[in-house]
């Protein structure tokens, strides 16, 4: 009689522990990627400050029709290249202006990125190593969120994975047609991250491939990289737009090349300086609920160091090195490494099931119980409120009967995997990725569904919404010794916010650039940047009551400076919207 237990190996499924995947399980992957990626896109409010920032620039492209200099608040803003900006402008453009398109290039980049480790895992360690990595990547914690936001570094983390696939690829292939078009790939890939966060798309790229080729001694690979027309091709796609802006911003090479990258990296001017251990907790917190898997990989490594895992050591440790020296540390600086940690992880993953009495399976369950005590401790705080951060303490009440029942199919599924594993059923690596993947995808969209609470307290949206029914066209708007990056993108200004600051600061807008150069503003607009007299002047003259966003606990200061009081007309979080009485 034949068992249909699900959990027992069976040929008449097609599918084999060490073999293939089944035909359809790929597909099945490929659909949790996107719902995972894709569902609440849109929800939650832009994160202060980056989204908010990022968004505004695209905006601005269209608002000025300028798609060579950068623009925040109609003032140059020359802190990062233009690539990111042109494909949010032409998200917009396509699909409209709001939070999910400004998003969509993200969340299409993050994809891509799946689709890339899922080839190269399959070429060179086989399906079931692919099918885990991706599951692995789409669903640690810091990849997962910065899918989903407006920020650079998603795309440059496709970049960097491209350029380093088709690196290994090309001097590993013997078909010509094939290396043609992994070189292609490889420099335009360099050439595309240069263009959307400067150097850092080369140099990580750049130093794992030239400490592989110094580890193997294998200098005479080079001939296979086509450097000359490569090198060619990589300052075609950049040159243009560097020396474009460059033109119309006098200085901005100089300033970029060496402010922006050596002066960023070897002082703490940027104030983003932290220890040395910064970076091992980002990655303890980031690559969860697989960090408690890592310790695993690292001892499986030691039994299979081949040039494959040796590439993907180098993939992960010399940028993790590389921003651990760096005096400006900041947490997305680490997501470029986590495709090659997925795929090590995968791949040990995949050798415990090709041991058929390995006693490590056991450490399968460690990414479940994260998950479902994460869960239940929000079914609790649901309970018990004040148990829950503030900033989802209403999200998760609204949520409840949501996580509830999250919490029971993720318990049922994980009880199921525990139970068919300790009767042996559990050692078909299809029922053990199954039920992974459906419990991980189950897990994140209940996180995707709390980022949307939580953003509400990170957001200029809620300020905008209350302060609009003071605003009007022709208002005269400041913000007072602070910068809302989102301010401008919700109120959908046609005309700058005057920002009021002292002339001292080191950043303004959050962009040192900014503050060095004090770039005119884009044409048919005033002056944008006023110290405190300047303000104070205008303050008295403007015929209309002037409106000012200021933080609350900077009104008094206000007051005094002004020499008068001033009336609260809204507030939102710690920042206020105050005007003449």
């Amino acid at each position: 009689m034949i068992n249909p237990s699900p959990w027992r190996e069976s040929s008449q499924l097609g599918i084999s522990d060490t073999g293939n995947v089944h035909h359809y399980l790929p597909w099945l992957l490929c659909l949790v990627c996107v719902a995972v990626l894709l569902v609440n896109l849109g929800r939650p409010d832009f994160f202060e400050p980056d989204e908010g920032r990022n968004a505004e620039k695209a905006r601005e492209i269209l608002l000025l029709n300028d798609w060579v200099t950068p623009h925040e608040n109609f003032l140059p803003v020359l802190d990062k290249p233009m690539f990111f900006y042109w494909l949010v402008a032409l998200s917009y453009k396509i699909f409209g202006i709001a939070e999910w398109s400004a998003r969509l290039p993200s969340t299409v980049f993050a994809l891509g990125c799946l689709f890339l480790v899922y080839h190269f895992a399959r070429q060179w360690w086989g399906s079931w190593a692919a099918m885990w990595s991706v599951l692995i990547l789409l669903t640690s914690v810091e990849f997962f969120l910065l899918a989903r936001i407006v920020i650079l570094d998603t795309t440059l983390t496709f970049c960097v994975t491209l350029a380093l696939c088709s690196f290994y690829s090309v001097l590993h292939t013997k078909n010509e047609k094939a290396k043609r078009i992994y070189c292609l790939l490889l420099y335009g890939a360099l050439g595309i991250g240069t263009l959307v966060k400067g150097l850092i798309g080369l140099i990580i790229p750049g130093m794992v491939g030239f400490v592989y080729l110094l580890l193997n001694n294998k200098w005479s690979n080079l001939r296979r990289l086509y450097l000359l027309p490569g090198i060619l091709l990589f300052f075609v796609i950049i040159a243009p737009w560097y020396f474009w802006v460059d033109a119309r911003n006098p200085g901005y090479l100089r300033y970029y090349f060496w402010d922006e990258h050596f002066t960023r990296y070897l002082t703490d001017e940027f104030k983003r300086d932290e220890s040395w251990f910064y970076f091992f907790m980002v990655l303890a917190v980031g690559f969860l609920p697989w960090t408690l898997f890592l310790p695993l990989v690292a001892k499986d490594l030691w039994q299979r160091l081949d040039d494959k895992n040796i590439f993907l050591i180098l993939w992960v440790v010399l940028p993790f090195l590389f921003f651990s020296f760096s005096s400006s540390k900041l947490p997305q600086y680490l997501l470029p490494i986590y495709p090659a940690l997925a795929i090590l992880s995968g791949q040990t993953i995949v050798g415990l099931f090709n041991k058929p009495e390995s006693k490590e399976r056991w450490l399968l369950y460690l990414p479940w119980i994260f998950s479902i005590c994460f869960v239940l401790y929000l079914l609790i705080g649901g309970l018990w409120r004040h148990l829950l951060p503030v900033p989802i303490r209403n999200s998760v009440g609204e949520n409840l009967v949501f996580v509830g029942l999250s919490a029971a199919v993720m318990a049922f599924i994980f009880v199921g995997f525990v139970c068919g594993n300790l009767k042996g059923y559990g050692r078909s690596q299809f029922a053990a990725y199954l039920c992974t993947c459906v419990g991980m995808a189950l897990f994140f969209l209940l996180v995707g569904q709390l980022m949307v609470a939580a953003s509400a307290s990170r957001s200029a949206k809620a300020l905008v919404q209350s302060a609009l029914p003071f605003i009007r066209h022709d208002s005269q708007i400041f913000i007072y010794d602070t910068y809302i990056t989102g301010l401008v993108f919700y109120l959908r200004l046609d005309r700058p916010i005057l920002i009021v600051a002292s002339p001292i600061k080191t950043t303004l807008m959050g962009s040192p650039y900014v503050s060095m150069h004090r770039p005119n503003p884009a044409p048919g607009h005033g002056k944008i940047l006023l110290n405190f007299d300047e303000f104070s002047t205008a303050w008295r003259v403007t015929k209309d009551p002037p409106l000012v966003f200021a933080k609350a606990k900077n009104v008094s200061r206000l007051e005094s400076q002004l020499g008068g009081s001033t009336k609260e007309l809204a507030r939102a979080g710690e920042h206020v919207l105050v005007s003449r009485p």
